[in-house]
């Protein structure tokens, strides 16, 4: 125990407890330009005792200009959307300041500098990436109002925000604004000239304040015909603060008692520092007192309009404080079908709120009579998890809601049988501890920051917690936590400098909510070693797990993945464990029918190398879309195996007939007729138009009819192209993907012809079937097995034919446009790659040298199989027989010349690559491109180690 981090948390809850008992507001959020600005913009009125229509605060406008940067600008503290709402709020204080002063130089040159960097802000700004509070109807106002004042913005992403503006206005119109108080109030500023100011006075808070907001405050004092003394004062109450602020600013909100007293109590208290002072009480006595008051919900402040977030973590204080309240108020305010709603109205969820009321929730001693809204927060938050829906509209560092999601379902595993009711669980947090670990520096922070530190700490020692981690090396967490704690403990002079990590209009910095959470990761025990848990639901299968292991051994020797670090693999192929489980049970396995024996090396390797090419960039790329991968690689697998043991085999004779099928069907989905009839499962010896099969393999119970393979492409075709993303996708996109999947079957046909070819010619070249090999079936017993067999007249060169039907034939360009299909449905932005002419051209380029090279790759690998079932390779091709060598030397030369030929496709494929950075920039569309890329890559370098194919003669 460190007595000085108890003593140090004792004064930090002390100082807050003598507040709490005198009845004090208080709040300690960092200023806000913003809101400093709309203060600074009043002007009390003559009749108000005022000697004349002077600035009410002119020390905030002081303020306000003391921050413009040289730019022009105001800061943008955590996001670019800062720096767009201060810029435009300080410009247009500067513009009214400007109507008594018109000629003052300083103000002018202000003024065009902070109208050039605005413009130039809202040119770079992404609104995708924007999700602060109000902010779908602050800016569209702020620019309105600007616009009276001669400054005329153009603004590309106007119609965008007007169309989020008016979703949110649809729940909550401005109407509502005279009947009940709603966030509306907390961004009154927005409806300037939209509603009369003099019918929302009666909604003020006690304090004096509209919502807690002083720029809101400010505005409905501008704007009402009767000055509001008591709004005044509260304005005046904010500046004086603390006595510590005396520059003239303001934050985004005053106070905030309820929300730093229940998160500061519940952060010690969670890591054991909460102590049993008698000042303790008083925090209980607050926020019962509150709960009672406000019928067993609260805000962020007493007396204020009430919220989940507050209301569950006040709830959760009380608990560590033994005095437990009724939680169903906040179920039944806050509950909806899917998930707990922050406030009424709210235009999307949060994910660290739905963390805070399940935390709530399960410790409760009444736990198990709330197993209804445990599991829906639990699917929630899974769901949300696994698409990579995880912007946090409160706190703008992923590392906060890890560590909440981490805290959450820690307490959810401590209770065993809860955990077992909700076992949809799936632990999607594993592949979080990778993100953690990657982003940890050498000197053992996160970004060299205190506050992310703390978060990342407490959110390992929380997964380190959970019941699967006891097939992980244990030392992974441990080493990490001790390294985050090394470092807290050399900084511990900076625990009380905030950052602008926290969501209210404009982010804030609170230096007492980073001094807790500092304390509290400080103070964290090292994890344990986790028991044997007696439910193996929770567990993976050893022999699976082992299985993985040996897959990631393999994979350790490629290039590629040589250089990640053990402890992030070992998380990989655990969860890769989770995820081919998931593959196992997933209905479109069965869509093509496969012989009941073989070895399906491919099952383990697939999972494990998305996973693993995601961890490479970051895990860009959501979780749901790394399973729509596996489950394309997959049936990849399953239609390779199939078109070569069944098309190619049984109907030689009837492959024209096959190249037909594959045309209606296509000619059919278009014209909407593709209908899909399901195949029996038996076989059969002659197909519905007399065309007979070579054989028939009963034994598999494989269907051998012109019906079947009908059928099953058209199960398939329609699988792809009628996905739900990709049917969200463009046209273009959707149009590119049935061309390129066309291409793909029609080139298995040509590859199979091919094949046919290459087997006929050496049948006259000497060669001779061996019937009683592989399990009787036959295959080609060449003379010299370990040098090529030359493919004579091929009809075309080995470039044309690698660049065409064999590149093709590996599935690569259909799968790459239906990742950016999957992409593009996941992204929020609607960014994808196929979005110019040069990203069109660039990305084709992109996908058919990678193809190229993973076919030549995949050619070396496969070499031996090849052979032994008379298979055409590249290395067949005429090219590789012009130079005169020894016979015992022709395979290696040949094996070097098309591993140099693959490295010149990979120079290509590089500098393709780079010019179409240069394009997309380092966003999401590129990295996820990078993860296609590598997986595809890899799935290469492991044929040079290994053949992980299915043989199919």
């Amino acid at each position: 125990m460190d007595n000085s981090l108890h003593k140090q948390a004792a004064a930090l809850l002390a100082s807050l407890a003598a507040r709490c008992s005198a009845g004090q507001d208080f709040g300690h959020m960092s200023p806000s330009i913003y809101d400093s600005a709309w203060v600074a913009m009043l002007q009390k009125p003559k009749d108000c005792q005022a000697e004349s229509d002077s600035w009410l605060f002119p020390e905030c406008f002081d303020f306000v200009l003391a921050q413009q940067k040289p730019s022009g600008a105001w800061e943008s503290y955590g996001t670019p959307f800062d720096g767009i709402l201060n810029t435009s709020a300080a410009l247009l204080c500067l513009k009214m300041h400007s109507r008594i002063h018109p000629d003052h130089e300083d103000w002018i040159l202000r003024s065009r500098k902070g109208e050039e960097a605005l413009i130039h802000m809202l040119k770079e700004w992404d609104i995708s990436t924007t999700d602060q509070v109000g902010f779908e109807i602050l800016l569209i106002s702020l620019l309105n109002l600007l616009k009276q004042e001669g400054v005329i913005i153009d603004c590309v992403q106007l119609q965008a925000l007007q169309a989020i503006r008016d979703a949110k206005l649809a729940g909550l119109p401005p109407s509502t604004l005279y009947e009940a108080t709603s966030t509306l109030h907390h961004s009154l500023e927005a409806f300037i000239g939209h509603i009369d100011f003099d019918r929302v006075g009666s909604w003020l808070d006690p304090n004096g304040s509209m919502m807690g907001s002083p720029a809101a405050t400010a505005a409905y004092l501008m704007h009402s015909s009767n000055w509001d003394c008591k709004a005044e004062m509260y304005l005046r109450n904010v500046l004086e603060r603390d006595n510590q602020h005396e520059d003239g600013s303001v934050p985004a909100a005053w106070p905030t008692t309820i929300f730093e007293v229940s998160w500061i109590i519940t952060t010690l208290a969670s890591a054991e520092l909460l102590g049993k002072g008698p000042g303790i009480l008083a925090f209980g006595d607050l926020l019962k007192g509150q709960l009672e008051m406000q019928n067993g919900l609260l805000g962020f402040a007493p007396h204020m309009f009430p919220d989940v977030d507050d209301t569950a973590k006040s709830l959760e204080a009380l608990h560590y404080l033994g005095q437990d309240y009724s939680i169903e108020s906040l179920i039944h305010t806050y509950e909806s079908s899917e998930h707990f709603f922050t406030y009424p109205g709210e235009r999307n969820p949060s994910l660290s709120a739905n963390c805070n009321v399940l935390i709530a929730l399960l410790l409760r001693e009444d736990r198990e009579q709330h197993l209804q809204q445990i599991s829906k927060a639990v699917q929630f938050l899974t769901i949300k998890v696994f698409h990579g829906q995880t912007t946090e509209k409160w706190h703008v560092s992923e590392l906060y809601w890890m560590m909440s999601l981490g805290r959450a379902f820690e307490l959810l595993f401590r209770n065993h049988e809860v955990a077992l009711s909700v076992l949809n669980a799936v632990p999607n947090l594993l592949e979080k501890i990778p993100i953690i670990l990657c982003r940890q520096e050498t000197d053992g922070s996160w970004n060299h920051v205190c506050e992310l530190t703390s978060y990342a700490v407490l959110a390992m020692s929380a997964i380190a917690k959970l019941p699967w981690m006891q097939q992980i090396d244990h030392g992974i967490a441990v080493n990490s936590i001790t390294r985050g704690k090394s470092f807290l403990t050399s900084k511990m002079s900076e625990w009380g400098r905030g950052h602008h990590l926290w969501t209210e209009k404009v982010t804030f910095a609170s230096h007492v909510l980073s001094e807790a959470f500092c304390l509290a990761a400080s103070n964290t025990a090292l994890p344990k070693i986790p028991q044997g848990c007696s439910d193996n639901a929770f567990l993976m299968n050893e022999k699976t797990l082992a299985g993985m292991k040996k897959a990631g051994a393999l994979m350790a020797r490629t290039p590629l993945v040589r250089e990640l670090a053990s402890a992030s693999l070992a998380i990989a192929e655990l969860e890769a464990c989770f995820a081919m489980r998931l593959l196992r049970n997933h209905h479109h396995h069965s869509m093509f029918p496969r012989p009941q024996s073989g070895d399906d090396k491919y099952i383990f390797i697939i999972p494990l190398a998305l996973i693993v090419c995601a961890e490479l960039h970051g895990c860009t790329v959501s979780p749901s879309v790394l399973y729509e991968m596996m489950v394309l690689s997959v049936l990849n697998f399953h239609v390779d195996e199939y078109m070569e043991s069944v098309v190619e085999k049984h109907f030689q004779d009837s492959l024209g007939s096959i190249r037909g099928i594959v045309r209606h069907a296509f000619e059919d989905l278009h014209s909407g007729a593709c209908a899909v009839a399901p195949v029996e499962n038996e076989a059969y010896d002659v197909d519905i138009d007399g065309h007979e099969a070579r054989d028939c393999v009963d034994k598999h119970r494989i269907p051998l009819t012109m019906k079947s393979v009908d059928s099953l492409l058209r199960q398939f075709i329609t699988h792809i192209l009628h996905h739900p993303a990709v049917q969200a996708s463009p046209i273009f996109l959707r149009q590119k993907l049935a061309s390129d999947l066309q291409t793909f079957l029609l080139a298995h046909i040509t590859q199979a012809q091919h094949n046919n070819r290459f087997r006929a010619q050496h049948r006259r070249d000497g060669f001779h079937l061996n019937i009683a090999k592989t399990n009787g079936q036959g295959t080609i017993e060449p003379q010299n097995a370990r040098s090529p067999m030359k493919y004579v007249d091929p009809g075309s060169t080995l470039y044309s034919w690698v660049r065409s039907i064999s590149a093709d034939h590996t599935s690569c360009p259909f799968s790459f446009v239906f990742f950016n299909c999957l992409v593009h449905a996941a992204s929020s932005s609607g960014h994808h790659i196929l979005a110019s002419a040069r990203t069109v051209y660039l990305a084709e380029d992109v996908c058919r040298h990678l193809a190229s090279l993973c076919r030549m790759y995949n050619d070396l690998g496969s070499a031996v199989r090849d052979a032994d079932e008379g298979s055409l390779n590249s290395l067949n091709f005429p090219e590789f027989f012009f130079r005169q060598v020894a016979p015992k030397e022709r395979k290696s030369i040949a094996q070097d010349d098309l591993l140099w030929i693959a490295e010149h496709e990979r120079q290509g494929l590089e500098m393709a690559m780079k010019l179409l950075g240069q394009e997309l920039g380092d966003g999401y569309s590129m990295k996820a491109l990078r993860v296609f890329v590598d997986v595809t890559d890899l799935y290469g370098q492991l044929y040079l180690l290994k053949d992980i194919g299915l043989r199919t003669q």
